[in-house]
């Protein structure tokens, strides 16, 4: 039996992502208490269903740990079983904005104030369970079709594929919260000063040029594709099937882009993996 467990900060996008499992044939239960999980694995099993997706909100640090303990029961149980948790994150500003778009009440919201102090205490309950989760997924700048599209290309198998993706970004606009591994590039010598490059992007061979003409960004990138090499292998041994590099400049537009194709045409021909690459804040105002 594939198990799939939902959880995440409230207002993040888990009600989306349930319902998108439940289309592609998943059976789903939202917001399962911890205390009803193993008697209904064992059910389903009995009714041989082959696919579940539930979701859980994790109400205390009492449950938090309740549910880690079951987790690695399952595990443990039957080594057939697959079992993954999918954390669903988004920043603070947007769950804000959402929050206040929608009129929701946060489910913290009779505890605190303000919703962002609500927001700060299930994130320091969520912690423990965060460490686990197979795949993270940050909705920031998703909106639900982007959601959707995201799940069914992680979960529209029937055993999925190991899947690498890399993000160019920009520092100024924050580290993307999927990421598993982030490389700094904003020591190498910036295109943004060149009248010529300025208004270009790193997917423009001038811009590739430019930045690999540096020594010291060449030696980076091989030390950086040795290192995805190494992890990839290392990653799929952990179980995990989605890994997330993302590769910064201040602005995310020239250098980080150009490190990313360049990594993108090393997976490509080196390594036997699926590829996504997300050039997030490439669109944006440039800045040095």
């Amino acid at each position: 039996m594939w198990i799939l467990f939902i959880t995440g900060v409230s207002g993040s996008g888990k009600t989306t992502v349930l319902k998108t499992l439940e289309d592609m044939g998943f059976y789903t239960v939202d917001n399962i208490p911890t205390e009803m999980i193993l008697q209904f694995i064992s059910l389903a099993k009995r009714a041989d269903i082959k696919k579940v997706a539930l979701s859980i909100f994790v109400k205390t640090e009492e449950m938090a740990r309740k549910f880690l303990e079951i987790v690695n029961e399952l595990k443990s149980q039957d080594k057939d079983d697959k079992v993954d948790l999918i954390f669903i994150d988004a920043q603070n500003d947007v769950i804000m904005r959402r929050y206040k778009e929608t009129r929701r009440k946060h489910p913290f919201s009779d505890l605190f104030s303000s919703i962002e102090s609500a927001i700060k205490h299930e994130r320091k309950i969520l912690d423990v369970v965060s460490d686990i989760a197979s795949i993270r997924i940050d909705t920031t700048d998703m909106n639900i079709h982007k959601l959707r599209s995201k799940i069914v290309e992680l979960f529209g198998e029937e055993e999925p594929s190991f899947i690498l993706q890399i993000y160019s970004f920009g520092f100024r606009y924050g580290i993307p919260r999927e990421s598993d591994i982030v490389f700094d590039v904003r020591f190498v010598r910036n295109p943004n000063f060149d009248p010529a490059l300025k208004d270009l992007d790193g997917t423009h061979p001038e811009v590739q040029k430019y930045v690999f003409e540096d020594e010291d960004a060449r030696k980076y990138l091989d030390m950086i594709k040795d290192m995805i090499a190494f992890l990839v292998e290392r990653f799929k041994k952990e179980g995990k099937y989605v890994a997330t590099v993302s590769i910064g400049c201040t602005g995310g537009k020239h250098r980080s882009v150009a490190f990313a194709e360049a990594l993108k045409n090393f997976v490509e021909e080196k390594l036997n993996i699926k590829l996504v690459v997300i050039h997030r804040d490439k669109h944006k105002d440039s800045v040095v």
